[in-house]
């Protein structure tokens, strides 16, 4: 697949790569990665582009560390670019910004495939790897490549982070991309990426999140509101799961006007990325993993932000067969 990606490239002049929005390590790593092929192998300069922020702290220390040179898509214009890739999402995901009258040459994603993506030209979606980084290690694995220190640590990372953290799955291909490119990484940039010091809204955030948190069974279930970034939302869905005798956790916030979504499971079996698909039908959308997944809610106007919070909780406790118990509080 690799070689008709770099085909479909070839003629391109100036090639965009944009990560889904409020970009996390894998999308980061992927599109860092992609753009280390292209140039190694095409001599292409490529311009990796986000939409919304880098929150979490450790995603701004990934790119810092590894010298990712990023820019937020609004500051640039893309009608300068004559090639257009999308990594780790897919054409209306609902979690990437393109402007309307372009469309992506080439896609390379994980997630669950989504019909407009036919129309691109090339694209490459793998439901069976628990990462894009693992798609991107392999191209390298097969094109003969050896990464880079930055762009070895970064993929690293970025498949590690999206398979063996607290609710995600990994098998035995992004286990074998990890192998491939360990012996290249900078271990001492990985350990300041996974321990950057953390601001004091991220603890801030914390006690809101244990202030509002209700148990339903085995679901943990929060509302944090108005929050300062996306990954905030994510990061507390992680947090919480690990609680003893908690198989389910969902969290949602509030930005600006929209609301996203983080839920997670403890186990393999239930089709989490559905789950959320399902919760969002016709009011948002949403998609991930066996364990882990994710969402976004447009607030139209005039609408009441706590009322779509009840109706997803109505709908999340449906599908997950828990019946109206009486909430717990931490």
């Amino acid at each position: 697949m690799i070689k008709q990606i770099l085909d479909v490239l070839k003629p391109k002049r100036k090639i965009l790569i944009l990560t889904h929005n409020n970009p996390d390590p894998d999308t980061l790593a992927a599109a860092f990665g992609l753009k280390f092929i292209l140039y190694k192998l095409l001599q292409k300069r490529c311009t990796i582009a986000y939409h919304g922020i880098i929150g979490r702290a450790e995603n701004r220390e990934l790119v810092r560390q590894c010298n990712i040179d990023i820019y937020p898509s609004t500051m640039l214009d893309f009608s300068r670019y004559d090639g257009l890739v999308v990594v780790d999402t897919q054409p209306t995901a609902g979690n990437v910004y393109i402007p309307k009258g372009f469309f992506p040459d080439v896609v390379v994603d994980h997630h669950n495939f989504r019909d407009p993506t036919k129309q691109v030209k090339v694209y490459d979606v793998r439901l069976e790897y628990g990462s894009t980084s693992s798609i991107i290690v392999e191209y390298c694995k097969e094109l003969g490549l050896i990464c880079e220190q930055d762009v070895a640590t970064a993929l690293f990372y970025g498949i590690r982070t999206d398979t063996v953290g607290a609710g995600r799955q990994n098998n035995r291909i992004d286990l074998s991309m990890m192998s491939y490119v360990l012996p290249h990484i900078s271990l001492k940039k990985l350990s300041k990426i996974e321990t950057p010091e953390l601001p004091k809204y991220y603890f801030k955030n914390i006690k809101i999140a244990l202030e509002n948190a209700l148990i339903y069974n085995d679901l943990i279930f929060c509302d944090l509101k108005d929050v300062r970034n996306a990954d905030l939302i994510a990061e507390t869905s992680d947090f919480f799961l690990r609680m003893r005798d908690i198989k389910w956790s969902f969290v949602i916030g509030k930005v600006d006007d929209m609301a996203f979504f983080s839920l997670r499971c403890k186990q393999a079996k239930r089709k989490v990325g559905m789950i959320a698909l399902g919760i969002v039908k016709g009011v948002g959308t949403g998609g991930g993993h066996m364990k882990s997944a994710g969402g976004q809610i447009p607030i139209k106007k005039g609408s009441n932000y706590e009322e779509y919070v009840l109706e997803i909780k109505k709908r999340l406790m449906r599908k997950i067969k828990i019946k109206g118990s009486d909430a717990k509080t931490i």
